[in-house]
């Protein structure tokens, strides 16, 4: 199944980027989303033609994205 990553709302719409592919967007009603979903979040389809969010696979990437922050916050100054 495509996973999908959360890339922003736009009013009643969400846009969804195609992991591997992010140039390539998919524009879905928000109501097909879990109600919880919001940016950034990673997604799959569903047997019922909606999402499920991949919880554990969203907090993995956050995490990663944290602590790049933290590393590139702590880099010495290169002057």
């Amino acid at each position: 199944m495509p996973t999908y990553t959360i890339d922003r709302f736009e009013g009643n719409k969400a846009v969804l980027l195609l992991k591997g592919n992010e140039a390539e967007e998919k524009l879905v009603d928000r109501n097909v989303l879990p109600e919880s979903a919001k940016e950034g979040d990673l997604l799959e389809t569903s047997d019922n033609g909606g999402y499920r969010i991949l919880h554990k696979e969203t907090e993995k990437r956050r995490q990663q994205a944290k602590a790049k922050l933290e590393a590139l916050k702590n880099r010495p100054n290169s002057k």
